[in-house]
């Protein structure tokens, strides 16, 4: 069962050539335990371009543009830019991103549980130790493998749960919302 299901997952993600919606974001930080929560509009269209408006509690614009990352602060008046490839050391995060992920070929299935009739939660193990990311937990549909929640546990053990709402799947998208020009008063940061 577990199996059957991690495959619909697959196959919808593999279906899902975008999506639009709202996301909440909560962060639990293992030291200090401190917890932040955000919220915003996220947008995704393969291959590999993303939006993320975070709109509360303040404003910042993270943008997937294929081979950058945009990380925009309004409020700092600033913007980070990393090359992708060079700023996510992991194949498996990449592979999302870019729309090449396969979930029985890049994760071990680490556990099962039904939470109710409507959710079953799916624990993976990346298989590549050189991950960011220790485990993931997919909160998903088992009908039809639909995502409701990604909780996803970094190498210092702090927990980051991204709950999605009102989405749309294959949805019309602008390759233009997921192109970034910097305003003129910004300060530019360049990660290399």
């Amino acid at each position: 069962m577990p199996t059957e299901i991690a495959q619909r997952v697959e196959a919808y993600y593999q279906a899902t050539k975008s999506f639009a919606g709202e996301f909440e974001q909560e962060v639990l930080f293992k030291r200090g335990g401190q917890v932040k929560i955000s919220k915003g509009k996220v947008f995704y269209k393969k291959p590999g371009l993303m939006r993320w408006e975070y709109e509360w509690p303040e404003k910042l614009l993270v943008i997937f543009d294929g081979k950058t990352i945009y990380v925009y602060s309004p409020k700092d008046k600033q913007v980070m830019v990393f090359p992708l490839d060079q700023s996510l050391s992991s194949k498996v995060t990449v592979n999302f991103l870019k729309g090449q992920a396969d979930i029985l070929r890049d994760f071990e299935l680490s556990s099962f549980e039904k939470l109710s009739e409507k959710k079953v939660a799916l624990t993976l193990i990346p298989k590549d130790q050189e991950t960011q990311v220790q485990k993931i937990c997919l909160i998903v549909t088992p009908e039809n493998g639909a995502i409701k929640e990604i909780w996803f546990w970094d190498q210092l053990e702090n927990l980051t749960k991204i709950k999605f709402f009102k989405i749309k799947r294959n949805v019309k998208l602008k390759s233009s919302i997921f192109h970034f020009e910097p305003p003129r008063d910004v300060e530019i940061i360049r990660q290399r």
